[in-house]
């Protein structure tokens, strides 16, 4: 995607705060939160197995890269498996032939 001479990466704004944020989900003793399979966190990249941040909904649809509750650890391949599709889709294609549109990422509607 090619962007104009003003576009600001929303990952690269704030990189301090994003490699903070990154830090604490990858020091977190949690299951991929795709896969729900163990991380092993001796396991180097780029091994398909090693230990990668997720962004639940991804920044490129609107998430923030250094809000704790939009990052998850999640398994290099299984995070390369959902790349920008939502959490639910990559979840069901893990398990078998997803049901779900790939781009069905769950937003709040507001009452007005």
């Amino acid at each position: 995607m090619s962007h104009g001479k003003t576009y600001k990466d929303p990952r690269r704004i704030n990189r301090q705060a994003r490699n903070l944020a990154r830090q604490r989900v990858l020091a977190q003793q949690t299951p991929c939160a795709i896969c729900d399979r163990p991380i092993d966190d001796a396991i180097r990249w780029p091994d398909p197995m090693s230990a990668e941040v997720d962004e639940i909904i991804p920044v490129s649809r609107g998430g923030s890269a250094t809000d704790l509750r939009n990052l998850e650890k999640a398994h290099r391949c299984c995070n390369q498996l959902k790349s920008d599709k939502s959490l639910a889709w990559a979840r069901q294609k893990v398990k078998g032939t997803p049901a779900l549109k790939p781009t069905a990422v769950p937003f709040k509607t507001s009452d007005w």
